[in-house]
């Protein structure tokens, strides 16, 4: 519980040797002053917080009427102490400012039902979130209330609890039998919902922040260099191939996701520069036009979009026929995660590979290329090292390939010798140069 307290400003003594008394109140590692009246140093009883009363032969010390003004000041504060808790609400240093400036406080708690306050959060939300994340939190939101009719279990501000959470665990992996990343994902959101109606005094519920699922990392699909090389130049028989092949490889070379690849258009190219602000994380791209860009660019003269038209379902669909034309089909492995359970599979490649490939292809290439961490995510608009630390993926060839850099002078090299064919050739140009036969011997012993 928040308390007050009351010490002598000594920074502050005046002409007269008078010094401020202050009243002091500390929230979350800040505090806030009154200064309720002042008094001389010697009148101060530290301990007590009080001032003394004066002596036999000294001024008088107005110890009384002091007093009655600090203990006034206390027991509001004390008051407004036990209106916060009763009301469940949040004691902030803002309130306590307005506390100190006597403005009139209100203190009675918003009621909302959850679903309410739910459907408050998600409008909200949509003044600033992009429109995948809109649609995230509509789906999720759904799940919920699926959840509260197929269990019988009544989702209010006070029943978010453990036992809650055993239950929607129970629900999502067993019941609806969803992979388990869901699980996270849906955490996340709740958890956000909660926190963002606890700071309006929806509630006082805290029990929320103890949920934990952490989101296990699958496989991180893309193609290698020598697939993109084989697809950003293979000739398919139908236009159509090759229009999902441009979009596709344009997303490899930049690192855009389909959201931004999806509406670049010729206004997006100034200065020599593809600009654009990505829908996801808001950040403003800016990436050089290279060849390979130009080269797919050029393609599409007549039209204000950059890239050929797709939905992104259609993509996802069209991109996998175009691998396997190609013949991108190495065996991949593909985990998931059911329950309790990691469960790994091996398809073609082609079969995996979607419109969010093409962004992992741009981060993992980047990275064993040798591309520094910033550039990367300065290309990507990604914002958090943590996310983008998932797709380093380095692939055996670039292993191998450091490794043997790093213990290359550990052993030593075996002799090499020429073959006969080349030794024969060597000594016939050395007799035409004038050397002797003998001389020519001696220099191969």
């Amino acid at each position: 519980m928040a308390k007050i307290g009351f010490h002598l400003n000594m920074s502050k003594k005046d002409k007269n040797g008078f010094v401020p008394i202050r009243a002091k109140i500390s929230v979350e590692s800040k505090a806030r002053y009154k200064a309720i009246d002042k008094v001389k140093p010697g009148y101060w009883n530290s301990k007590k917080q009080r001032v003394r009363p004066n002596r036999e032969n000294e001024p008088d010390s107005q110890s009384q009427k002091i007093n009655n003004l600090i203990e006034d000041c206390e027991n509001n504060a004390k008051a407004f102490f036990r209106d916060c808790t009763t009301n469940k609400i949040k004691l902030t240093i803002d309130l306590v400012e307005k506390f100190f400036n006597g403005e009139s406080l209100s203190l009675k708690t918003t009621k909302k039902d959850f679903w309410e306050a739910y459907e408050e959060f998600f409008k909200v939300g949509e003044l600033t979130l992009s429109p995948n994340s809109i649609r995230s939190r509509k789906s999720k939101k759904k799940k919920l209330k699926e959840f509260q009719n197929d269990t019988g279990y009544k989702m209010t501000f006070q029943s978010i609890d453990l036992e809650f959470f055993d239950k929607l665990n129970e629900y999502i992996l067993f019941t609806k039998e969803h992979e388990y990343n869901y699980l996270p994902a849906i955490t996340r959101q709740l958890k956000a919902f909660m926190n963002w109606s606890f700071e309006r005094n929806y509630h006082s519920n805290t029990i929320y922040k103890k949920f934990s699922a952490i989101e296990k990392e699958g496989s991180i699909i893309h193609l290698t260099e020598a697939e993109l090389k084989l697809l950003i130049n293979f000739q398919f028989e139908s236009e159509k191939m090759n229009r999902v092949r441009d979009f596709y490889c344009f997303g490899c070379l930049i690192g855009a996701r389909f959201s931004d690849l999806r509406i670049l258009t010729k206004d997006n190219i100034s200065d020599g520069k593809l600009k654009f602000t990505t829908e996801k994380t808001k950040i403003d791209i800016a990436i050089p036009l290279f060849p390979e860009l130009l080269a797919i660019i050029s393609r599409y003269p007549d039209q204000y979009r950059l890239l050929p038209k797709y939905s992104g379902q259609k993509m996802c669909d069209y991109i996998k026929i175009a691998c396997e034309l190609a013949g991108i089909n190495t065996p991949t492995e593909y985990k998931s995660f059911k329950k309790n359970e990691t469960i790994k599979e091996f398809f073609p490649k082609h079969k995996l590979i979607g419109t969010h490939t093409a962004h992992k292809t741009f981060i993992c290439l980047a990275h064993a290329k040798g591309v520094d961490i910033k550039t990367i995510m300065d290309i990507t608009g990604i914002k958090d090292q943590n996310t983008l630390r998932r797709y380093l993926d380095v692939s055996i060839d670039t292993k191998k390939d450091n490794l043997t850099k790093m213990f290359e002078n550990l052993t030593p090299k075996p002799e090499t010798k020429p073959n006969e064919e080349t030794l024969k050739a060597l000594k016939d140009a050395l007799a035409k140069a004038g050397f002797n036969a003998e001389n020519i011997d001696g220099l191969f012993k």
